[in-house]
């Protein structure tokens, strides 16, 4: 082999070692760490009385704290300080899924015959009451706290529309590890379920 060729492979097999070289210096494309989280409704079993025997309920688009809107799930680790969990995060709005929870609960438990949609009125159906509900927190505490609370009112409908029945939930036994985003959706669930049971109470107080 002469000089010339003995240069051209020299320089064949460094330009070879540079290439590999670059490529394992190219960074390998990592999975997408973030997981998303949906409420779930506490009762699965159908009503023990037939449906079209209880009233219909008109529930309004709940509203929520303006904090609460964020997509990540929120913990808080002050009275004036919170984290965004970038990497857990709501699989739906969260207003939509209290709203779904609440009418899966109520139907389910036979509470309500049927449970109308916020902005959504049946032609055929005439709701007996509508129902407001209000978020104010719903988050878990860094010191293992679950932190629910919401307002809601009951009114009859018609031309002079009534309170009949209103409440504040504030949970205080629901404890997560701090740590785990599933148990505390999971805990956040049982908040929303004890909401639906105040909300049972008052539409069976009122009498319809």
């Amino acid at each position: 082999m002469n000089a010339r060729a003995k240069f051209r492979l020299g320089l064949l097999m460094v330009t070879g070692g540079l290439l590999v070289s670059s490529c394992s210096l190219v960074p390998q494309a990592q999975p997408d760490p973030t997981r998303f989280f949906v409420l779930s409704a506490m009762t699965s079993s159908p009503p023990p009385v037939p449906a079209g025997k209880a009233p219909v309920v008109h529930l309004r688009q709940v509203e929520l704290a303006g904090y609460i809107k964020a997509k990540p799930i929120i913990v808080r680790r002050g009275d004036h300080e919170i984290e965004f969990r970038e990497f857990a995060r709501w699989g739906e709005p969260l207003e939509l899924g209290i709203g779904r929870v609440l009418r899966e609960d109520l139907v389910g438990r036979g509470a309500a015959g049927a449970v109308l949609a916020g902005g959504v009125r049946a032609t055929e159906v005439d709701p007996d009451f509508t129902l407001v509900v209000r978020v104010l927190a719903c988050e878990g505490g860094a010191n293992g706290a679950v932190l629910f609370r919401a307002v809601w009112e009951l009114a009859t409908t018609g031309g002079a529309p009534k309170v009949v029945a209103r409440g504040d939930v504030q949970p205080g036994d629901l404890r997560w590890d701090g740590k785990n985003e599933a148990a505390l959706v999971a805990q956040l669930s049982k908040a929303v379920g004890a909401l639906t049971d105040d909300v049972a109470g008052g539409i069976a107080r009122s009498g319809k």
